[in-house]
């Protein structure tokens, strides 16, 4: 039976480690908890296409004796949302009910702790890189600039072989902010690994607390997975991450320091546009 943790949080833990059919039942259960307590396992096998012997292996990997009393679990978790304000059923509605469930969700995940930890990191660093790939990759760019906007030393790299290279002439002082939803991009955790070999100290921001790149991180912020809210129409992978981001910005920017050097740049920035403007 689940004591440490309830099971939703057990199902996200443990997604990345379940088969790929297993994988189907996880994400109907954590995309519509409340309709899966209204299911039969034969009526869950078939909406999501799969046998009931499946749903039986899931179940019990969830420490559950059946599915009955998975369905129980489910109930003492409380997932019942709250009453839902009434909207005009726009589809700018269904984005902004997407993006609180998100927030909500990445908000109750955060500790206060490992943010400060994390911007204490940073900000002794010696050289700070940026890892990313994919989508992860221009948000890393984002960030990067922000940084180098503030005075800090920071490069992003967005190129699995750049990272490798990098990770090779790393050392002690240097520090890497891994972007990565799953947490499980091979090329990424290489590099990440050669890295920590030079000294190097890894913080990961990513949407799975179990995964190859917390393992070897010495700091981990974990996110709401947005593919884990039930999300038909599209995916925002990166908007946890951003939220993240802005947390971290905002905690550097107490410092005068930094504050001084990101207000330089943006009057740097504004004077060359009405410069360009008036020419």
């Amino acid at each position: 039976m689940v004591e440490h943790e309830n099971i939703m949080q057990l199902v996200e833990a443990q997604y990345v480690e379940l088969s790929r059919q297993e994988r189907k039942v996880a994400l109907k259960v954590l995309q519509e908890p409340e309709k899966i307590q209204q299911l039969s396992i034969n009526h869950l096998a078939e909406s999501v296409g799969v046998s009931n012997a499946t749903i039986t292996r899931f179940v019990k990997k969830m420490k559950c004796a059946n599915f009955y009393e998975f369905k129980i679990q489910l109930a003492k978790v409380g997932v019942s949302p709250e009453p839902a304000v009434p909207t005009k059923g726009t589809i700018a509605d269904d984005v902004y009910d997407f993006y609180q469930k998100v927030l909500k969700a990445t908000q109750q995940l955060l500790d206060p702790k490992t943010l400060t930890e994390v911007v204490q990191l940073m900000q002794h660093s010696q050289r700070l890189y940026l890892f990313g790939l994919g989508s992860s990759g221009y948000t890393a760019n984002e960030m990067a600039q922000r940084l180098i906007r503030m005075g800090i030393t920071a490069f992003a790299m967005t190129d699995s072989h750049m990272m490798y290279i990098t990770s090779g002439i790393m050392q002690r002082g240097d520090v890497i902010l891994v972007l990565s939803t799953s947490g499980n991009t091979s090329e990424v955790n290489q590099a990440v690994t050669a890295a920590k070999k030079n000294g190097a100290q890894v913080i990961a921001i990513t949407g799975f607390s179990r995964s190859p790149l917390v393992e070897q991180s010495d700091l981990a912020l974990v996110v709401k997975n947005s593919n884990f809210v039930d999300n038909s129409r599209f995916v925002n992978s990166q908007f946890a991450l951003t939220y993240v981001l802005d947390i971290i910005t905002t905690m550097l920017l107490k410092d005068d320091h930094y504050r001084a050097n990101m207000d330089q740049t943006v009057e740097m920035i504004m004077n060359n546009k009405l410069k360009n403007k008036k020419e």
